[in-house]
């Protein structure tokens, strides 16, 4: 028989106050001014715990106070107990299905159920009520007080407020907690993370006069025109039995860092006519305010104001002081667009979860300011809570700092999609989601739209929660992805207007958000609500989703998915790592897809990060002709002199100077031109000559020091030809030839040069060896998540499963016999050919060495790639080289890893690093750290030893001490270490990375097609004859 409580979702709560928006409470001014309360307490310590199997073998009355606790153990909440290394029962994760195999409501037999006590010490009085407050328990809990229950709580993710006042007693209490795992709402809480259980957001005991500020809302009517604002505020007093009567609240509004009030007469009270029948709306007071002037809130320019209302019994005593925060902005949706105080501004957007490597859900202030600021660093402005109400502190953050919010109820039935959605069984539950969410977190200035959650198909339920929205708070626009596109069913990005006042799409193509730009007459925004699925190495094709963004109307950006991967820090032999699905004996996961962040878990940004940072930038320079280039400020409310702006001017790569540049004021959404001097000594300089402009933060922010790149530019300007060299420029050697046995050996000076069937076998200086292994024919990378989930089946639309259906990665290797083609003149040329044998086709590459009396080795690869092996990884040569060649430097893009989808935040110049330091430890072992547009590159020892290619045309290469074939074979990286040898990976071409791990795969523009391909290079190892 189903349980009436959690397995019925018709029963939402009991014994739990009506929601209310969140707020501080103080019992004076002074208080108020401080910020320290002496209404509010945590609960952190204190607490007993025990877990047992089942909600039922709770041991008899462990809720009373009496009750012996020796088998329970302490705790300090908030804390899971599915991070607790000590518990048996640990974190699972799935992304689209649920944990167990049970239809809704039924949870399993196997309900794993924690127990906490704490023991509250009360004076007596009634003269306050006291309150318990549960910020976030998962997933389900009873509140018991001193042996009996009290209540019950549904919705993991807001708060549930508890009055424990009449079964208190004077002395010691007994507050107990039972927390379920699983209830029927784990079926709408089936959001793609980790599965957890326990208190994860803080408990508090809250105290309050008998009549209190029950609810506060603050609304606005902002004109950004005149910059006034009609404020209106709507105050609920809780009271009992009409015990309001006559109480008064004032209303004080303050600039912040003012102590001027700007609304000194903002009073009202209670009065008799508020309870009369049919006309009486309660203990409520409504207040109005014109404001002349205010200054407005944008994420450029978060602007804050205090409202402080003080609450005052019939004498005038003050019985309660509350603080918020509120700003004064305008929202609405005009032409296809979604404008904040008039301006269509562009949504930079992410999507971000609750997780700590450590913790789980369990996130503390620290870091959240962290997530916060290292959002802004990179130019993001505004975060989806996907896909639940975020913590109200982080709010707090977010109204702050500057980040536009959607604000998503906490609401996902993936694995019922089709079902709940249109259920009207459901329907309680789903529309007091909505509700209590709106009613939480009305006076952030930072929520510009309600989000009806995610992936839970389309129905009345929805319908229900729109429409209530709608009436309740009119001032924002309503977000639901469902409305639009229902997974199985079909796409209409044109229908449903009722359920969304948003085109949000979920990982559209670019030709997608064009068509729709161009084609459709629907009068809504596009906005994404989730693109660029960031997992592993990742997010190709940012620029071109940016470009379409900034050239079509009614295009207005987007969120990527997602902010952090969610790994758990765990530990194998002693090496540390993180976890993902599967790695806690979990029977149903999803493996690393959980690991799908711009930021590793320790909130260390990937090489995505960074060009998302870059692509979206505020400021772009563009090159009209000659030493003549033009700014462009993208700010929707700032000039840029908040901003410093320096000129590098740069010969092939080379930094030649760097200087202040001087703009003209250049408002917000406009252009300027201005005249770049530079030296006549600089110009004449032979070489690849460039300037970078970068644009940096004059004074330290919250978010910020002073000096941080906010944006930058590079823009290539000429090439001046050296003069060809007149006479002998180095000594020159006879090269001299040994052939025997199919080997041939060629000796200039120092140099020995040998072949083999295997092709260049060895590369000496000094009798040094530089080449530890042949070069091989390389067409296949460690697949990259966006490749193919390599622990995956059932991925043949995917490349990594066609690449194997190919059997590129156990291709067979062929070579032949090296052949000498020339000896004159000091020149000698040896022909060699090396093969891969597909399954579906074989890859030739022909070489031709060059050794001449002077200069390096010239190779000239010629690949020729059959039309059944299109689309292969990448076309190239594979050197082992020597362990002593560890420092790298190359003029190409850098200094990180970049693809040729993915490398606008590269700088075109010459970079210094090691092999060691190029290595990118993906949670999921893969390819990593490539080069792109590489003019050369140089590999030594840090003395006389070294091996340098020199490209005849630009190319792209990598160094690493992690062989592909280790990569391809691990899970994890404590399965792999670093090779003795270096590898050197030189590629004529490789493949992008797109966004196949959920999302497009990577443009045509960027993938190998079949036919020839050429690479050309020279090989100097320190004597060029």
């Amino acid at each position: 028989m189903a349980n009436p409580h959690w397995e019925n979702p018709e029963a939402l709560a009991f014994g739990r106050a009506p929601a209310g928006a969140h707020f501080h409470r103080y019992a004076s001014h002074e208080q108020a001014a401080s910020g320290q309360s002496s209404r509010e307490k945590t609960l952190n310590r204190g607490w007993r715990f025990l877990r047992v199997g089942h909600p039922d073998l709770a041991p008899a009355d462990w809720d009373t106070p009496g009750f012996d606790d020796q088998t329970f153990k302490n705790v300090t909440l908030p804390a899971l107990w599915t991070m607790d290394p000590e518990e048996t029962d640990q974190p699972i994760y799935t992304n689209v299905r649920m944990p167990f195999r049970k239809e809704p409501p039924e949870v399993p037999a196997e309900n794993p159920t924690g127990l906490y006590r704490y023991t509250l010490k009360h004076d007596g009085t009634q003269q306050q009520k006291v309150i318990l407050v549960l910020e976030g328990v998962e997933n389900c809990c009873f509140v018991h007080c001193n042996g009996r229950v009290r209540g019950f709580n549904k919705d993991s993710r807001l708060p549930g407020e508890f009055d424990l006042t009449p079964h208190l007693s004077k002395g010691d209490n007994l507050i107990a907690l039972k927390v379920m795992r699983y209830s029927d709402t784990s079926f709408i809480e089936d959001q793609d993370q980790w599965w957890h259980a326990g208190i994860h957001r803080p408990i508090k005991i809250s105290r309050r006069p008998n009549v209190n500020l029950r609810d506060i809302y603050a609304t606005s009517e902002f004109d950004p025109q005149s910059q006034s604002a009609d404020l209106k505020v709507l105050i609920k007093l809780h009271d009992e039995s009409r015990s309001a009567l006559g109480h008064q609240v004032n209303v004080a509004l303050y600039e912040q860092g003012s102590t001027k009030n700007l609304t000194p007469n903002l009073i009202g009270s209670v009065e008799r006519s508020q309870f009369y029948p049919v006309t009486g709306r309660g203990a409520e007071i409504d207040l109005k305010q014109f404001l002349k002037r205010v200054k407005p809130w944008s994420s450029e320019h978060p602007h804050l104001y205090d409202l402080i209302v003080t609450l005052k019994n019939p004498l005038g005593r003050v019985l309660e002081v509350s603080k918020l925060r509120i700003g004064f902005r305008r929202i609405e949706i005009k032409d296809r667009a979604l404008l904040v105080n008039d301006q269509a501004v562009l949504i930079r957007g992410v999507n971000r979860h609750d997780h700590c490597d450590q913790t789980g859900k369990v996130i503390d202030e620290a870091l959240m300011r962290k997530d916060i600021e290292t959002m802004k660093q990179h130019n993001i402005n505004a975060v989806r809570t996907s896909h639940y109400p975020n913590a109200s502190r982080f709010l707090e953050l977010c109204d702050e700092y500057g980040l536009y919010v959607i604000d998503e109820a906490n609401l996902e039935a993936h694995h019922h999609y089709a079902q709940l959605g249109r259920d009207p069984y459901w329907a309680p539950g789903f529309l007091t989601r909505a509700v209590r969410m709106v009613e939480r977190d009305k006076n952030h200035a930072s929520i510009i739209s309600w989000s009806l959650g995610n992936e839970t198909g389309f129905g009345p339920n929805q319908l229900a929660m729109a429409a209530w929205i709608r009436a309740y708070d009119p001032s924002r626009p309503i977000h639901n992805e469902n409305a639009i596109c229902e997974q199985g069913v079909g796409r209409d990005w044109n229908a449903n207007p009722a359920g969304s006042d948003l085109v949000c799409p979920m990982y559209p193509t670019v030709a997608d958000i064009i068509d729709h730009a161009k084609n459709s007459q629907d009068p809504r925004p596009l906005i994404m609500c989730e693109f660029a699925h960031a997992m592993g190495n990742s997010c190709g094709n940012l620029s071109e989703y940016w470009d379409a963004v900034e050239t079509y109307p009614g295009l207005q950006g987007g969120f990527i998915w997602e902010w952090i991967d969610h790994g758990i820090r765990a530990t194998a032999n002693g090496i540390p790592y993180w976890a993902y699905g599967g790695d806690f004996g979990e029977a149903i996961h999803d493996l690393n897809f959980v690991c799908d962040g711009l930021c590793w878990p320790d909130r260390t940004p990937h090489s995505s990060l960074l060009e998302y940072k870059k692509v979206i930038q505020p400021v772009a320079v563009a090159h009209v002709r000659g030493l003549t280039f033009e700014v462009t400020n993208k700010q929707d409310f700032s000039n840029l002199a908040a901003y410093g702006v320096t000129s590098t001017y740069l010969v092939d790569g080379q930094v030649i100077s760097t200087r202040p540049v001087r703009l003209p004021v250049i408002l917000p959404q406009s252009s300027q031109r201005f005249v770049l001097k530079v030296p006549e000594s600089y110009r004449r300089l032979s070489g690849e000559h460039s300037v970078i402009f970068e644009f940096t933060q004059k004074q330290a922010t919250p978010w910020c020091e002073a000096g941080h790149v906010v944006a930058w530019d590079q823009i290539p300007l000429k090439r001046v030809s050296r003069p060809k060299p007149t006479g002998r420029t180095c000594s020159e050697h006879n090269v001299t030839i040994n052939s025997e046995s199919e080997r041939i050996t060629l000796n200039r000076g120092a140099l020995n040069v040998a072949f083999s069937t295997a092709g260049l076998c060895d590369i000496s200086i000094h009798g040094v060896p530089l080449i530890c292994t042949p070069p091989e024919l390389n067409i296949w990378r460690a697949p990259m998540d966006n490749d193919g989930i390599k622990g995956w089946s059932g991925q043949q639309n995917k490349a990594l499963d066609r690449w194997r259906a190919q059997g590129i990665f156990d291709a067979e290797a062929a070579q032949s016999a090296p052949t000498l083609i020339s000896n004159r003149r000091g020149k000698v040329a040896i022909d060699h050919t090396l093969s891969l044998k597909t399954t579906d086709g074989t890859v030739i590459c022909q070489t031709r060495y060059v050794l001449k009396a002077t200069g390096g080795l010239s190779v000239q690869h010629t690949f020729n790639v059959p039309k059944s092996l299109s689309d292969l990884p990448r076309i190239g040569i594979r050197y082992g080289l020597a362990s002593a060649l560890e420092q790298l430097s190359w003029f190409g893009r850098g200094p990180h890893e970049t693809y040729a989808d993915r490398k606008q935040s590269g700088r075109l110049m010459q970079h210094a690093s090691s092999v060691s330091d190029q290595y990118v430890p993906y949670i999921l072992p893969q390819d990593h750290g490539n080069l792109t547009e590489v003019r050369w590159l140089k590999l030594d020892d840090g003395d006389d030893l070294k091996f340098c290619i020199t490209g005849d045309t630009p190319f792209e290469a990598s160094a690493s001490r992690y062989k592909k074939e280790d990569l391809l074979a691990a899970f994890h990286t404590h399965e792999v270490s670093p090779d003795t040898q270096v590898w050197l990976n030189l590629d004529a071409q490789q493949r992008g990375l797109g966004g196949a791990s959920c999302g497009p795969d990577t443009l045509p523009a960027y993938r190998l097609t079949s036919g020839t391909f050429h690479l050309n290079y020279t090989i100097d190892c320190g004597d060029s004859g």
